[in-house]
């Protein structure tokens, strides 16, 4: 089962007036357009030549305009390497035109910062790393619960077990969870399944595992957030190799984070 790079993301601010319901709106359009935008990039999956065979990560900064043109882009963080940096930066030109911002976002130009891993022939965002740097509130109560769900998913991974009697065996399993504002884990479910009886156990045990989980940001608008993580186990490896996991900068790219409809 294929998983998109990025899902949609939660609005967020309680509604309990017009001026809150409006801004409430507003940060629910940011951050589906910040989704589109991560989305928007990583569809090229392919690194420019000059950046091929090469492993690392970098940051950009970029900045859009309201019809969607690249104004500019700025490495933040480079790589060491003048041709993956290069490359780097050409993922940006060739992304033109991006998705266009929602007509309630009404600033004339809006800047972010992009954290990239990549490998071999390909680069991936990092999960839940696209943040805008100009402060408009909208972004920010976006970008809080951005910086929220990374903390749990971390937070999650922190607690994994390889089950030993599956060395040899690989497999990808997914996990849903449901979390109240005090960390409280209510609910936990499979949502893919590996097919190994221990490997769907220790998926769930190790969000079991995590309680208490990081509280949700006091401006989250629901007093429950469910997310979903993906794991890769690979008992495959050979001794000596670190593991038994998938690449983590893999794996963590393809982590959603799903918090509407709790």
């Amino acid at each position: 089962m294929k998983f998109p790079l990025l899902a949609a993301l939660l609005g967020l601010l309680l509604a309990t007036c017009p001026a809150y319901a409006q801004l409430d709106t507003q940060v629910e359009l940011a951050t589906a357009w910040k989704a589109a935008l991560a989305k928007h990039i990583a569809g090229n999956k392919l690194l420019p030549i000059e950046g091929r065979g090469q492993a690392g990560s970098a940051k950009v900064s970029f900045v859009i305009n309201r019809s969607g043109r690249l104004i500019s882009r700025t490495l933040d963080a480079g790589t060491g390497s003048r041709q993956v940096d290069a490359a780097l930066l050409a993922i940006f030109d060739r992304a033109q035109p991006f998705p266009e911002p929602p007509s309630g976002l009404t600033e004339e130009a809006f800047a972010f910062i992009v954290p990239l891993v990549f490998s071999g022939h390909h680069f991936d965002l990092v999960p839940y790393g696209l943040a805008a740097s100009m402060p408009t509130p909208a972004f920010a109560a976006s970008d809080a619960m951005d910086a929220w769900r990374k903390l749990v998913t971390e937070h999650v991974w922190r607690h994994r077990v390889f089950p030993p009697e599956m060395m040899g065996h690989r497999a990808d399993t997914g996990v849903t969870f449901v979390i109240d504002r005090s960390g409280k884990l209510i609910s936990n479910a499979l949502v893919e399944s590996s097919g190994l009886p221990s490997l769907d156990r220790e998926t769930l045990a190790m969000v079991e595992r995590s309680v208490p989980l990081p509280k949700p940001p006091a401006g989250a608008k629901d007093d429950l957030q469910r997310m979903t993580i993906l794991m890769a186990f690979d008992g495959t490896r050979p001794m000596g190799e670190p593991g038994p996991w998938a690449d983590e900068a893999k794996v963590k790219a393809k982590v959603n984070s799903i918090c509407r409809g709790c």
